[in-house]
């Protein structure tokens, strides 16, 4: 009786261990399905695609705009000329730059606690860099040490005889005083060849002192070194020890406030005749075109172009660009004038090689149109493939696009 009792409370047991694991499993299976709907239902793409005319066009709910920033704006209108694009490079304006030349010749010497100057360094007008010590040529030095060595010698001679004379003078005065032993003519003589021997030594000593003087002043007479116009320091050609001769280059420098822009016209291409400036735009530095002023043709052709070389001066080129940077060139062609419009740099998206923006065709629906980017221009790019007024995506283009291949990714993923 006790087995039969013991048997159903096991299997009374098992049947509600067996129910509470089937109740615990369809609760867990639930919670997994409503998590998947909601997340399904939270990336739920909120932009729809369809395609008009053969463009995709994206359809998307004001609030969603607002959310995603999309903001557009009309395109202005644009007369231009046919653009011949050339290719060349910066070069130095050499208004800008000054050399530093040595006022005379002798040996440089830097200011003192100051370090010598180095590429890259600038340096401000009237800057004191340093002096020049003055070298005399060998022969000069031998021939004012020479004389001055022979005027000391006169005068060590001219003051011995000075003495002697002297000397002389005073017992010829006091053997004439003693009843008149050497005559008056005597001492008169006597003074006159002291007079003489006096005149001569002060004559030697005035020699003396402008030798001397003169070996001096050359010694002291250093040149200053002043930079009349400053600027970057470009090259060195010389350093504080070394020797250097009247008009010998020390030191360059340029200002890069102006630069050239040569540029060389494909071989068979032609400009228009009153062409005055040109759009430039240095390698890397597309999103700011610069204008370039007409300076004439430089002075040699390229022989790897054969085309026509022109140089433009561009003033206010920025604090980064130097010589030797690639630049590109759009110089207007003869003709007629062409109506366009601009687009902003902002509108335009790159996808396969292409240009693309979106254009708002209604309030909610934007399509995406390949455009041809003519030239450059100050505000963007000059384009035929748009018409002024057309409402153009400036900020958000790029959400658009990411909306309309998440689009088209989910109908693949539906298809499967």
């Amino acid at each position: 009786m006790k087995k039969r009792i013991f048997a159903w409370v096991l299997t009374v047991g098992v049947l509600l261990a067996a129910a509470g694991l089937l109740i615990w499993s369809y609760s867990s299976h639930r919670d997994e399905l409503t998590s998947e709907t909601t997340a399904d239902a939270a990336i739920k793409n909120p932009a729809k695609v369809a395609t008009e005319g053969g463009e995709p066009v994206v359809t998307i709910d004001d609030d969603v705009q607002e959310r995603m920033g999309v903001k557009s704006e009309p395109v202005a209108a644009m007369t231009r000329r046919r653009q011949v694009v050339a290719y060349g490079a910066l070069e130095e304006d050499t208004s800008g730059s000054f050399i530093l030349r040595a006022p005379i010749a002798g040996a440089i010497e830097g200011a003192a606690g100051k370090t010598w100057p180095a590429p890259g360094e600038t340096i401000s007008d009237g800057a004191r860099i340093g002096q020049v010590e003055p070298r005399l040529a060998p022969a000069d030095r031998v021939n004012l040490n020479d004389r001055l060595a022979a005027a000391q010698a006169d005068l060590d001679g001219s003051r011995v005889a000075f003495l002697a004379d002297q000397a002389a003078l005073a017992r010829m005065r006091t053997l004439n005083a003693d009843d008149k032993n050497v005559s008056d003519r005597a001492v008169q003589e006597a003074e006159a060849r002291v007079a003489s021997e006096q005149a001569k030594m002060n004559g030697i000593q005035q020699s003396i002192k402008l030798l001397t003087g003169a070996l001096a002043s050359i010694r002291e007479a250093a040149a200053p070194l002043e930079m009349t116009r400053g600027g970057m320091v470009v090259e060195v050609l010389a350093h504080p020890g070394e020797s250097v001769e009247s008009g010998q280059s020390i030191l360059r420098v340029s200002r890069f406030d102006k630069l050239l822009a040569r540029v060389d016209v494909p071989a068979g291409e032609t400009v228009a005749p009153d062409l005055k400036t040109a759009t430039i735009l240095p390698l890397g530095n597309d999103a700011k075109p610069l204008t370039g002023e007409r300076v004439g043709f430089a002075a040699a052709i390229d022989p790897k172009t054969q085309g026509q070389p022109f140089l433009f001066r561009i003033s206010d080129p920025g604090a980064t660009l130097r010589p030797g940077l690639s630049v590109t060139a759009y110089l207007e062609a003869p003709g007629a004038a062409r109506a366009g419009a601009v687009v902003p740099r902002s509108a335009v998206i790159w996808q396969s090689g292409k240009s693309w923006v979106y254009v708002q065709t209604g309030k909610e629906k934007f399509t995406r149109r390949e455009v041809k980017l003519e030239d450059p221009a100050s505000a963007g790019w000059f384009t035929l493939s748009l018409q002024p007024g057309d409402k153009v995506v400036t900020s958000g283009a790029q959400m658009l696009l990411s909306e309309e291949f998440k689009s088209q990714i989910r109908v693949e993923d539906d298809d499967n």
